[in-house]
């Protein structure tokens, strides 16, 4: 059974299950079109929807790997995670640059597909979950997908942040630490992502903006979510962990 949610957004007001409102734009919404595990590799493809009146930037990978995305077994032990998000907490710490996330532009009205190809049995890829040092084995029964996205002009937005921040003369150093997040959030912004411009010089015209991993100094990421039940995927390996970090990817 394919249960399919958007988590992270505000709902509406009820209607008439009736009478729907037509005037509500849809949303932004992902929806799974092929589901294949065999004996050597795990298949997902999905469709992602723009069904409202503005622009939208999906996550479409975390990392420039063959595996752009994290996979783990959640720490309650029944759910494979499969994550592409930026806007995550972590403990790691990378050398720089760290990872950069690609966005991907989804005008109004349209859709973008997309799949990943994992190998069974699975083997965990963290790179800002935590990770137990236990080793498990055993057959996951339940799936979920979440993806990253932005449902406004996200190369204005992050222009605009570092713009101010400019303009205010201050840097991170100047700002006590206890109102930095509350006041000066756009400082942090800005000495992590002040390439961003260089990074990308026609996003618009590329359809797409590169954006590094700014330990949650840029917000406002929204969250598709996806969850499969009645699923059978084989895997091998630690498990997430609330707390602490493993260092396998902070490199």
């Amino acid at each position: 059974m394919l249960a399919v949610c958007c988590v992270c957004t505000a709902l509406s007001a009820a209607v008439n299950a009736e009478e729907p409102d037509m005037s509500e734009p849809a949303g932004v919404t992902v929806e799974i079109t092929a589901l294949d595990v065999n004996d050597f590799t795990l298949t997902l493809s999905y469709n992602i929807t723009n069904g409202t009146d503005r622009d939208a930037w999906v996550c479409s990978s975390i990392a420039s790997t063959s595996e752009p995305f994290e996979v783990f077994l959640t720490s309650d032990k029944q759910t494979l995670l499969i994550r592409k998000r930026l806007d995550v907490p972590t403990s790691a710490i990378w050398r720089p640059p760290g990872p950069v996330g690609t966005y991907v532009y989804i005008a109004p009205g349209a859709s973008v597909a997309d799949s990943l190809r994992i190998a069974v049995p699975v083997y965990p890829r963290f790179r800002y979950a935590s990770s137990d040092s236990t080793e498990v084995a055993q057959t996951v029964t339940a799936l979920a997908l979440e993806i990253g996205y932005y449902d406004f002009d996200l190369p204005l937005m992050i222009r605009s942040i570092i713009a101010a921040a400019q303009r205010s003369g201050l840097a991170v150093e100047d700002v006590p630490a206890s109102l930095l997040d509350t006041y000066f959030r756009g400082l942090r912004v800005q000495r992590i992502l002040g390439d961003f411009d260089h990074m990308n010089e026609d996003p618009y015209g590329h359809g797409q903006v590169l954006i590094r991993y700014s330990y949650q100094a840029l917000t406002d990421e929204k969250v598709l979510r996806v969850d499969v039940n009645d699923v059978a995927i084989p895997y091998e390996g630690p498990r997430q962990i609330e707390g602490g970090w493993h260092p396998q990817d902070a490199t």
